[in-house]
């Protein structure tokens, strides 16, 4: 992905150590007005429909920031990212979102603690939100991005205890085209994981399918019923996959972006030729 007119410097080094107080000071030191978000992107506002807050975070995608966060990307799924889709498709001067997803990328990456400690405090006001509401709670923290859970952590009296050990009755869930990211489903009961297809990765695709972990396959217009001799659900129905069952393909329609896919594009299916 290529926008030749974000400047890649809002964040500098220079706000080394920074320490976290409360949400107020944060968005005051940082620049940044939030790291995540609840239900508020068109896809988690259906969850409402299930009466489920979703936290959700949105990063910079592939080294949009300087920093990878998508290692199993192609050119492709590059260029048709979500990223340039929605509000995003049409905010194509001042690049208001992708800078604020700059500054948290590498805020992420460059004062992690800090990070940590606001997004902690985030997802403990969306739990309580959605408790007195009587609402299920979940998080995505990939939404452009593809970084293990594991990454998200912080130093409890010495000990690192990532975001899903420090919320273990809160369920995640991911979309990767990551294979070994599967170990972590077994590993930690609150993740949930379904697979992407990305044109270029379909013995990993039957793989998971093999192992119990649903594909998402981008399809160009009408969802098929079938594909891949698996049944095909609405993936746009709604975004909490973990109420999915396991062994299916999610149909996901293709969402026009700043770029259009190739006529013979290997990432968004044409099942019907």
């Amino acid at each position: 992905m290529v926008i030749s007119n974000i400047v890649l410097t809002l964040y500098s080094k220079s706000n080394i150590d920074m320490k976290y107080t409360n949400r107020a000071q944060a968005k005051r030191e940082s620049g940044v007005g939030y790291l995540g978000s609840v239900n508020l992107t068109t896809k988690h506002a259906k969850a409402y429909k299930y009466d489920e807050l979703t936290y959700s975070l949105y990063l910079a995608p592939a080294k949009l920031s300087g920093y990878e966060v998508c290692p199993m990307r192609t050119d492709e799924c590059t260029a048709l990212c979500l990223n340039e889709s929605g509000m995003n498709r049409m905010n194509m001067n001042d690049e208001m979102i992708n800078n604020g997803r700059i500054k948290k990328t590498k805020l992420f990456f460059e004062e992690r603690e800090f990070f940590m400690s606001w997004m902690i405090d985030e997802i403990i006001a969306a739990k309580k939100k959605s408790e007195k509401l009587g609402y299920r709670f979940s998080v995505r923290l990939n939404n452009t991005s593809d970084i293990s859970p594991e990454s998200f952590y912080k130093d409890i009296n010495g000990e690192k205890k990532n975001i899903l050990e420090l919320f273990p009755d809160v369920t995640f869930y991911d979309y990767t085209k990551v294979p070994k990211r599967y170990t972590l489903v077994k590993k930690y009961t609150n993740y949930d994981l379904t697979f992407s297809y990305s044109g270029r990765n379909y013995d990993a695709c039957q793989e998971m399918l093999d192992n119990g972990v649903r594909v998402a396959i981008v399809f160009k217009n009408k969802l098929p019923d079938m594909f891949w001799n698996r049944k095909v659900i609405d993936g746009d129905l709604y975004d909490m996959r973990y109420k999915d069952d396991s062994d299916v393909i999610v149909g996901l329609k293709y969402k026009i972006t700043r770029k259009r896919p190739d006529k013979n594009s290997e990432f968004v299916v044409d099942p019907f030729i």
